[in-house]
């Protein structure tokens, strides 16, 4: 297989390092909030003016001084004996530890509307959906979404040398790639065409054909296509500062299933490796 030496994630020490940074340097623990909690033998009345009040989305119930479960407002919403009457066990696939990488979190939330954070094996925190906008989880989602992006370019380069890509996107897409130069290097830019293309155009060049699309994990062009122009947009909302939608939040837990595979390149590296073996 061809080495992508072009390709800074390439490296082995580059590869440990960045593995590092988006499993390790942000995680649970940066997007958590404290999970007020009360004794089990409460009235779930009680329980309903302190959420209402605070404006708390879920609560913790305790037994013996320590949270073993959890209500919202739609459990208090009939209750009417204690608290404990009301509460629900934690689920293990809805728990992650303080340590957990953000790809974590956002997989277990991707099967949840929230998701509880343990510190010395108790419950202690909780992340909800709105816990998501916060600058962490967006830093890490870019730097992602740039990793991809940077890989998908190299692929690009080493298939089809010297631009001779042009052929493989719409004559407006190329367009808008040729304009979007032209005022880059007005500027005082020197970039290449390559760089000017959007991530739905990479996607397009380097899909073309049955087996690459099979090299990147994906069960039909259809799928990546839809994939890549949710990327796209992840990345626009996360570009302008804009909240993230549900549909963004999807997109990122699927993104978070090949964070593995987008640090060490794997997809496109099969990609060019396909091509120095023929």
């Amino acid at each position: 297989m061809m080495e992508p030496s072009g390709l800074t994630a390439s490296r082995p020490r580059s590869v440990a390092r960045l593995h590092q940074t988006f499993s390790k340097s942000l995680t649970a623990a940066d997007l958590v909030e404290p999970l007020a909690s009360l004794d089990g033998n409460q009235q779930a009345g009680l329980a309903r003016e302190l959420m209402k009040d605070d404006g708390r989305a879920v609560l913790g119930v305790r037994q013996r001084g320590l949270v073993t479960g959890w209500v919202d407002e739609e459990d208090l919403a009939s209750a009417s004996g204690s608290l404990q009457e009301a509460a629900r066990p934690f689920q293990e696939e809805s728990a992650v530890d303080a340590d957990a990488g953000l790809g974590t979190v956002l997989t277990a939330m991707s099967h949840a509307p929230r998701v509880f954070v343990r510190w010395l094996g108790e419950v202690g925190g909780v992340i909800c959906h709105q816990d998501l906008q916060k600058a962490p989880l967006r830093m890490w989602l870019f730097g992602t979404v740039t990793l991809l992006d940077l890989n998908m370019t190299w692929a690009i380069e080493e298939l089809h040398p010297a631009e001779a890509w042009g052929d493989k996107i719409s004559a407006g897409r190329l367009g808008k790639a040729q304009a979007l130069q032209t005022e880059r290097r007005r500027c005082g830019g020197d970039c290449r065409l390559v760089d000017c293309l959007q991530i739905k155009d990479k996607a397009d060049i380097l899909l073309h054909e049955p087996q690459l699309i099979e090299d990147l994990g994906f069960v039909s062009r259809r799928e990546a296509d839809r994939f890549a122009r949710a990327i796209e947009s992840l990345r626009n909302h996360l570009a302008h500062s804009q909240e993230l939608e549900q549909e963004h939040v999807g997109t990122a837990a699927r993104l978070a299933t090949f964070m593995d595979s987008i640090i060490h390149a794997r997809g496109v590296r099969r990609m060019v490796g396909r091509q120095g073996a023929g």
